[in-house]
């Protein structure tokens, strides 16, 4: 009679093997992102709200990139973290964005 347990026993195991496996520890930001060392990359894993504050100093779109005011793309940014200074925002894992000619987007 155990040995009919057996194979439900394995399949629970895999199944939360599995599942520990494809998720991951690590906070969301305000943007609903988080920066993900092991791979180098920011992604993101819910839908926010956009962000009120369409003045902020710096803004950090869901693409990790940050925006000042020369940005090109600053004014189309709506889903970002607000940051006092770029410094701020490039020290919380952002990148700068390009400032002239075909930069970056920031949707």
């Amino acid at each position: 009679m155990r040995a009919a347990h057996l194979p439900r026993l394995l399949g629970s195991l895999a199944l939360l093997t599995a599942a520990t496996a494809v998720s991951h520890e690590g906070g969301l930001d305000a943007n609903g992102c988080h920066y993900d060392r092991a791979h180098g990359s920011y992604h993101c894993h819910r839908d926010v709200t956009p962000n009120p504050d369409r003045n902020a100093p710096v803004k950090k779109s869901r693409e990790n990139i940050c925006h000042d005011k020369s940005s090109p793309n600053y004014r189309t940014v709506r889903y970002f973290i607000s940051y006092r200074t770029m410094t701020a925002c490039l020290a919380s894992g952002g990148n700068e964005s390009m400032k002239s000619g075909g930069g970056l987007s920031g949707h």
